[in-house]
Protein backbone atom coordinates (compact mmCIF):
# COMPACT_ATOMS: atom_id res chain seq x y z
CA UNK A 1 0.00 0.00 0.00
CA UNK A 2 1.19 3.32 -1.19
CA UNK A 3 1.11 6.41 1.60
CA UNK A 4 -0.68 9.41 1.18
CA UNK A 5 1.75 11.73 0.61
CA UNK A 6 -0.67 14.98 1.05
CA UNK A 7 -3.57 15.89 2.68
CA UNK A 8 -6.29 18.22 1.74
CA UNK A 9 -7.75 21.09 4.24
CA UNK A 10 -10.86 22.89 3.79
CA UNK A 11 -8.41 26.17 4.55
CA UNK A 12 -9.90 26.59 7.71
CA UNK A 13 -6.28 26.40 9.16
CA UNK A 14 -2.83 26.75 8.34
CA UNK A 15 -1.44 23.14 7.33
CA UNK A 16 0.69 21.65 10.76
CA UNK A 17 -1.18 24.48 13.11
CA UNK A 18 -3.51 22.19 16.04
CA UNK A 19 -3.96 24.78 18.81
CA UNK A 20 -5.97 21.87 20.74
CA UNK A 21 -2.62 19.66 20.88
CA UNK A 22 -0.72 22.27 22.29
CA UNK A 23 0.84 22.03 25.73
CA UNK A 24 -1.16 24.48 26.84
CA UNK A 25 -4.88 23.76 25.51
CA UNK A 26 -3.68 19.57 26.70
CA UNK A 27 -3.21 21.07 30.01
CA UNK A 28 -7.12 22.83 30.60
CA UNK A 29 -8.43 20.14 29.12
CA UNK A 30 -6.94 17.27 31.15
CA UNK A 31 -7.21 19.61 34.19
CA UNK A 32 -10.44 17.99 35.76
CA UNK A 33 -12.97 20.40 34.43
CA UNK A 34 -16.28 19.12 33.68
CA UNK A 35 -17.31 18.66 30.07
CA UNK A 36 -19.34 22.15 29.64
CA UNK A 37 -16.44 24.06 31.34
CA UNK A 38 -13.82 22.00 29.02
CA UNK A 39 -16.17 23.51 25.71
CA UNK A 40 -16.76 27.17 27.08
CA UNK A 41 -12.77 27.08 27.27
CA UNK A 42 -12.41 25.67 23.42
CA UNK A 43 -14.94 28.16 22.30
CA UNK A 44 -13.02 31.37 24.22
CA UNK A 45 -9.27 29.85 23.08
CA UNK A 46 -10.90 30.32 19.58
CA UNK A 47 -11.29 33.94 19.90
CA UNK A 48 -6.95 34.16 19.77
CA UNK A 49 -5.47 37.61 20.95
CA UNK A 50 -8.65 39.45 20.42
CA UNK A 51 -10.45 38.04 23.14
CA UNK A 52 -14.28 36.25 23.56
CA UNK A 53 -16.75 38.75 23.61
CA UNK A 54 -19.83 36.56 24.52
CA UNK A 55 -21.91 37.57 27.14
CA UNK A 56 -23.48 35.04 29.10
CA UNK A 57 -26.87 34.53 27.70
CA UNK A 58 -25.06 34.40 24.08
CA UNK A 59 -23.29 31.42 25.73
CA UNK A 60 -26.82 30.30 26.76
CA UNK A 61 -28.44 30.08 23.42
CA UNK A 62 -24.71 28.65 21.27
CA UNK A 63 -24.67 25.93 24.07
CA UNK A 64 -28.46 25.18 25.49
CA UNK A 65 -27.39 25.12 28.75
CA UNK A 66 -28.30 27.73 32.15
CA UNK A 67 -27.19 30.82 33.24
CA UNK A 68 -26.04 28.78 36.41
CA UNK A 69 -24.31 26.13 34.38
CA UNK A 70 -22.15 29.05 32.26
CA UNK A 71 -21.44 31.62 35.34
CA UNK A 72 -20.35 28.05 37.15
CA UNK A 73 -17.63 27.31 33.78
CA UNK A 74 -16.35 30.39 33.67
CA UNK A 75 -15.66 30.62 37.17
CA UNK A 76 -14.18 27.22 37.48
CA UNK A 77 -12.06 28.35 34.68
CA UNK A 78 -11.13 31.78 35.86
CA UNK A 79 -10.03 30.66 39.54
CA UNK A 80 -7.61 27.54 37.68
CA UNK A 81 -6.21 30.62 35.98
CA UNK A 82 -6.88 29.17 32.61
CA UNK A 83 -8.94 32.32 31.43
CA UNK A 84 -8.20 35.92 32.00
CA UNK A 85 -11.21 38.20 32.08
CA UNK A 86 -11.46 42.08 31.59
CA UNK A 87 -13.51 44.61 31.33
CA UNK A 88 -12.93 48.32 30.73
CA UNK A 89 -14.18 50.25 33.85
CA UNK A 90 -16.78 47.01 34.03
CA UNK A 91 -17.96 47.77 30.54
CA UNK A 92 -17.24 45.64 27.54
CA UNK A 93 -15.97 42.33 29.44
CA UNK A 94 -13.74 40.04 27.39
CA UNK A 95 -12.51 36.71 28.06
CA UNK A 96 -9.09 35.30 26.63
CA UNK A 97 -7.17 31.79 27.47
CA UNK A 98 -4.62 32.80 29.13
CA UNK A 99 -2.12 30.08 27.87
CA UNK A 100 -2.52 31.48 24.73
CA UNK A 101 0.84 32.94 22.99
CA UNK A 102 -0.69 35.46 22.05
CA UNK A 103 -2.52 36.62 24.37
CA UNK A 104 -0.29 37.86 26.87
CA UNK A 105 2.10 40.59 24.21
CA UNK A 106 -1.48 41.70 23.04
CA UNK A 107 -2.67 42.97 26.33
CA UNK A 108 0.59 44.12 27.17
CA UNK A 109 0.25 46.53 23.52
CA UNK A 110 -3.04 47.43 25.52
CA UNK A 111 -1.35 48.71 28.61
CA UNK A 112 1.22 50.26 26.26
CA UNK A 113 -1.44 52.04 23.75
CA UNK A 114 -3.45 53.38 26.97
CA UNK A 115 -0.25 54.26 28.41
CA UNK A 116 0.57 56.52 25.45
CA UNK A 117 -2.76 58.31 25.22
CA UNK A 118 -2.02 59.48 28.92
CA UNK A 119 -4.80 57.96 30.21
CA UNK A 120 -3.08 55.94 32.85
CA UNK A 121 0.85 56.23 34.06
CA UNK A 122 1.15 52.82 36.14
CA UNK A 123 -0.09 49.14 35.18
CA UNK A 124 -1.83 48.99 38.71
CA UNK A 125 -3.63 51.83 37.45
CA UNK A 126 -4.33 49.64 34.30
CA UNK A 127 -5.07 47.17 35.70
CA UNK A 128 -7.66 48.66 38.18
CA UNK A 129 -9.44 50.53 35.20
CA UNK A 130 -9.58 47.26 32.64
CA UNK A 131 -11.13 45.44 35.98
CA UNK A 132 -8.67 42.05 35.47
CA UNK A 133 -9.87 39.68 37.53
CA UNK A 134 -7.64 38.61 39.78
CA UNK A 135 -6.80 35.29 41.57
CA UNK A 136 -7.08 34.95 45.16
Amino acid sequence: MSEKSSTKTNGAMKKGTAYWQTDWMTKVMSNGYNPQAKLMFLRIASFGESGCWMNNETFQEEFNRSESTIRRAISALWSKGDIIITGWNGHGRKLYAAGHPKVKPSLNAMFEQTKRKGKITTIEQYLDKIRLRKQR
